[in-house]
This record gives structure tokens, C-alpha cells and sequence, in this order.
């Protein structure tokens, strides 16, 4: 559990520790529910293209496919 301050504006700093394992990112929207114990929030995400975007070795990958699928014909 982490405690954080709400400003004059209403507004809150998530910290950082949670924007990272939950993959919240600067410029991202989130929603905000009302629950029985509280707030939950959550993303906003619809559509997941992308999401991976910078995680994955693509260039890595396409040599490895490349290889399996030559293997395959030898």
C-alpha cells in the first residue's frame, strides 16, 4: 500500500514504483471507478498494438524464424 498526497488541483503523483509494474506511461489515459472499498484505477487501453513497442529484439527474431524455417527445408 503507498500513500500519496492529493494537490490543490485534485490531483495525484502516482509513484513511480506502481506507474512501472503496472505500465502506466507518461501521456497515457486511465480510467477511474468508483468501487464499494474505494477508487479503482485502471487502463484505458483498447487497443494493444504497440504495447510491446521497444520491448521486443524484432530484428533478433526475424534472424531466428529466418533459421528455424531454413532448418526446416534442409
Amino acid at each position: 500500500m503507498k500513500t500519496v498526497t492529493i494537490s490543490s488541483k485534485g490531483q495525484i503523483t502516482l509513484p513511480k514504483e506502481l506507474r512501472e509494474r503496472y505500465h502506466l506511461f507518461e501521456g497515457e489515459e486511465a480510467l477511474i471507478m468508483p468501487t464499494a472499498e474505494g477508487i479503482l484505477i485502471k487502463h484505458r487501453r483498447v487497443n494493444l498494438r504497440g504495447i510491446l513497442s521497444g520491448k521486443l529484439d524484432v530484428e533478433a527474431f526475424a534472424r531466428d524464424l529466418h533459421d528455424l524455417r531454413r532448418e526446416r527445408t534442409l
